[in-house]
């Protein structure tokens, strides 16, 4: 047999290469148009095209009320740690979306994500509550990509930071209820003064307001070039609807301050009634961020937005200010930081509770049958509220009484003695009272007291009675 010559061998050798070749670009070719399939911890996806759908919406729904820019092409994605990856990292991306704080280099929501094993695979969850406060930015080397292979627009997506409203700096104002996210503030922050008591309930910052939460604030934004909003209704057009958003300037914040009210020393021992027939009165409150004091009117709130029982101040400061709440009422003012919840030097008497003891005591003095009806420790004594111990650590026993026949009912002061635990012996003073028909008697304590005998004697008559503080 003869054997065949070399070149028709090497033809044949030639043709079978390129058979192979072509098969070869023939598979690339192929798996470059398909995907390679994504996994969640080695099990392929169930769900994935109903999770991208739902964390979609809540993306479109977080940019529309919060006044957000989205791209025509915005979806979500799925994260892998490097484009040769298949397992699907816990967190779904969705944009590119810019709010008016973002940053145009992170224009990104970020979702939880989860997976639970059923027969067929894994099922997926989003968590899209609660809602993302901000947008970010992809990490290096981290790859977005749907099941059908599809990846996002580079950068931004072509989208500008929106421009809207915002509050100029140095505002302030009274909120209809608190906004979410909040800090709870310790227990035992409680600024007393003589009409009204303040407890700090919850404190911290934040980027943006709903404009529901103080409707009036709006009338007096700062409306930039290039906004799409309106800050009046008049100005509220088709194109140009309502702005939603309370915005600080650039740099700026709202600091945040939800307190708790109830009735001050007003209400202790020294009747409403006896204070020249007025209703007490209010501390002045401001917010110290900077040089630049904020005041707020708080007698305006209207009765039935929660105003009575709980207020919530808001206002515009510089990001890192450390802002203070400061009321000052009757010459003494009290501070709570609005960066850790702590309340600043203050009497030790406004920091105790249950400072108001009920009596019903009577005995005779001086001629005059007297009754004895309320002690209390206090630091604005007298029916006004204008008499003040010396020292932040003391307090005044503020003892009620009225005394019958009227005629001689002016004991004086002097009548009046307190015995302490340790035998010191303390003699009254007369506080002011507008009430002609009371007997208003103070002893300056220490703060920390908590009890001892007063006796009343006049006229080789006298009688005593306990008086016992927590």
């Amino acid at each position: 047999m003869r054997s065949q010559p070399a070149s028709v061998l090497l033809k044949r050798w030639l043709a079978l290469l390129a058979v192979v070749v072509i098969v070869v670009v023939v598979l690339v070719v192929a798996l470059q148009n398909r995907p390679p399939a994504l996994y969640w911890q080695g099990e392929p996806l169930t769900n994935s095209q109903r999770a991208l759908s739902g964390a979609q919406a809540a993306m479109k729904r977080v940019a529309k009320a919060d006044e957000g820019a989205l791209a025509a092409g915005s979806q979500c994605y799925f994260a892998l740690p490097r484009s040769s990856a298949h397992d699907v990292e816990d967190q779904m991306w969705c944009g590119p979306v810019l709010l008016p704080w973002s940053e145009a280099a992170k224009p990104w929501f970020v979702y939880p994500l989860s997976g639970r094993l059923v027969s067929n695979g894994e099922k997926l969850t989003v968590s899209v509550e609660p809602p993302p406060s901000a947008t970010v930015g992809l990490g290096r080397g981290e790859v977005l990509r749907q099941p059908d292979g599809a990846s996002p627009p580079k950068g931004d997506g072509g989208l500008s930071v929106p421009a809207v409203p915002y509050q100029a700096q140095g505002w302030g104002g009274v909120l209809k209820s608190a906004p979410s996210g909040l800090t709870a503030a310790p227990v035992d922050d409680l600024v007393v003064d003589w009409g009204e008591a303040y407890r700090l309930v919850a404190y911290g910052e934040a980027r943006w307001l709903s404009a529901g939460l103080d409707p009036r604030a709006l009338a007096s934004a700062v409306d930039p070039p290039g906004s799409s909003w309106a800050t009046s209704r008049k100005d509220v057009t088709a194109t140009r609807p309502m702005a939603t958003l309370l915005m600080p300037p650039k740099g700026d914040v709202f600091a945040i301050a939800q307190l708790a009210l109830s009735p001050g020393e007003d209400a202790g021992a020294v009747p409403v009634g006896a204070n020249g027939g007025a209703a007490g009165d209010q501390a002045a409150i401001q917010l110290v961020a900077g040089t630049t004091p904020i005041s707020f009117t708080t007698a305006g709130a209207a009765p039935g937005s929660g105003a009575k029982g709980s207020l919530t101040l808001a206002a515009v400061v510089p990001a890192g200010s450390q802002p203070l709440l400061q009321f000052t009422d009757k010459g003494l003012t009290q501070q709570i930081s609005l960066t850790d919840g702590r309340l600043g030097p203050s009497p030790g008497i406004l920091s105790r509770a249950g400072t108001d003891e009920a009596l019903s005591v009577t005995g005779t003095a001086g001629g005059a049958t007297v009754h004895v009806s309320d002690a209390s420790l206090v630091w604005f004594a007298g029916s006004d509220g204008g008499t003040v111990p010396p020292n932040d650590d003391d307090a005044y026993l503020q003892i009620l009484a009225t005394a019958s026949p009227p005629a001689e009912s002016f004991l004086p002061a002097s009548d009046f003695t307190l015995e302490l635990p340790g035998g010191q012996t303390v003699t009254g003073q007369a506080l002011p009272d507008s009430d002609r028909e009371a007997i208003v008697v103070g002893f300056v304590v220490p703060a920390s007291f908590s009890d001892g005998t007063v006796t009343v004697s006049a006229a080789r008559h006298s009688f005593d009675f306990p008086v016992s503080f927590p």
